[in-house]
């Protein structure tokens, strides 16, 4: 029988002995499914139709979908719920910052790279694949070294660094968590399949260098909030109900 609780024991001794961990069925493979299919339902599944982000990414070469936590409300829920679990992995007072979902091509890459401040912890979730070919992700075994990290242009390091580094397969629910600051990752092989979808979700220490970026310094998102009932003796305002969608 599987035991959450044990596997949180080890990944976070993994997340605190080696900078990185691979959580198998992190999500179960049907919850993958489901939440991919909200995102193509959601956002469309061709470049006339899509409403996220169209486009080349700083680290692909071929135009790829994409889309921005906080332009879409489910895409932040997702996020925002993922807190409490990175918590207990981390033994971090982590707070969310960003997230970005994506839609790979076949043929593309992933270049390798180190992230921006926001990513202190991270992790790259893999959604599904169209042909069931895994997709590794690269991880960096030790830390990028400070002068190496320094001179990264747009994450990219300079031509020549040399690192060693890990080819981690992912099936659909699985997730690596890993430093995004100081790891080196990407996806150097050419992706196998007609189409591969991830997730990737970043969150901060909130004692730590970088607990400014606590929801992309996007402060409209952290706000009171406050309800209206009508007074007492009011006539009864109709109800009202949600419109159950099936598709």
């Amino acid at each position: 029988m599987f035991d959450r609780l044990k596997q949180l024991e080890v990944l976070r001794k993994s997340v605190e002995t080696q900078g990185w961990a691979l959580a198998h069925q992190m999500f179960p493979a049907e919850v993958a499914a489901a939440m991919l299919f909200q995102f193509q339902r959601g956002l469309g599944n061709t470049p006339e139709t899509y409403t996220g982000i169209w486009g080349k990414g700083p680290f692909t070469k071929e135009f790829c979908f994409e889309s921005y936590a906080y332009h879409y409300p489910f895409h932040a829920g997702l996020l925002w719920s993922l807190t409490p679990y990175m918590q207990a992995l981390t033994g971090k007072e982590l707070l969310p910052t960003t997230s970005y979902f994506r839609v790979y091509r076949k043929g593309d890459h992933c270049a390798l790279h180190v992230d921006r401040p926001a990513a202190e912890y991270a992790i790259s979730l893999t959604l599904g694949y169209s042909d069931d070919i895994p997709w590794p992700l690269w991880v960096s075994q030790e830390a990028v070294k400070p002068n190496a990290s320094a001179a990264a242009k747009g994450g990219i390091l300079p031509d020549g660094t040399q690192m060693s580094m890990l080819r981690i397969p992912m099936q659909p629910g699985d997730a690596v968590i890993y430093d995004g600051v100081n790891r080196l990752h990407g996806r150097h092989d050419p992706n196998p399949n007609e189409w591969s979808a991830h997730l990737f979700y970043d969150f901060v220490d909130r004692n730590g260098p970088y607990a400014d970026h606590a929801f992309d310094r996007r402060n409209e998102f952290v706000q009171p909030s406050d309800f209206h009932f009508p007074p007492d003796g009011a006539p009864a305002a109709k109800a009202k109900t949600q419109k159950k969608v099936r598709k």
